[in-house]
């Protein structure tokens, strides 16, 4: 066991600061990120409905906590973990909103946090991701998990 005076002795000071840092693991923030899809898909409303949801356009969620829009890169293990807050928009839910069969209260983001497991390509030169949605509340999908 260590006594307060040499854990904060010059000597232990000089020591700590002469470690190597970690330089195959880096934390990184996520910012400025959005994505339009190259085409819509199937949008299930409930059992029995869905809807076509056109162009999807994804864009950070400002509203999301800030630990929420990290990642974290292992290059040793060629790994890849990013986490962001989201909102989705898309002109299905405006067509839906339009016929008279929803409120109108569907035309806010729908707001999710995307969690993206990677690997990172051996020569560092990008990265497949493969991910996941959690819908949070108040989101007309609220509950539900999509990959």
């Amino acid at each position: 066991m260590t006594t307060a005076e040499e854990s904060l002795s010059v000597e232990a000071l000089e020591q700590r600061r002469a470690k190597p840092e970690p330089s195959t693991r880096v934390i990184f923030r996520v910012a400025g990120l959005y994505g339009i899809s190259a085409e819509g898909m199937k949008m299930p409303l409930n059992s029995e409905e869905s809807i076509d949801s056109g162009q999807i356009v994804l864009m950070l969620d400002p509203d999301s906590p800030p630990n929420t829009s990290m990642g974290i890169a292992d290059f040793d293990q060629l790994a890849l973990r990013v986490r962001y807050g989201v909102q989705a928009v898309f002109p299905g839910l405006h067509d839906l909103v339009l016929s008279g069969r929803h409120d109108a209260s569907l035309l806010s983001p729908i707001r999710a946090i995307a969690t993206d497991d990677c690997t990172i390509e051996p020569d560092l030169s990008g990265w497949r991701a493969r991910g996941c949605l959690e819908f949070l509340p108040g989101s007309m999908w609220s509950g539900a998990k999509g990959g």
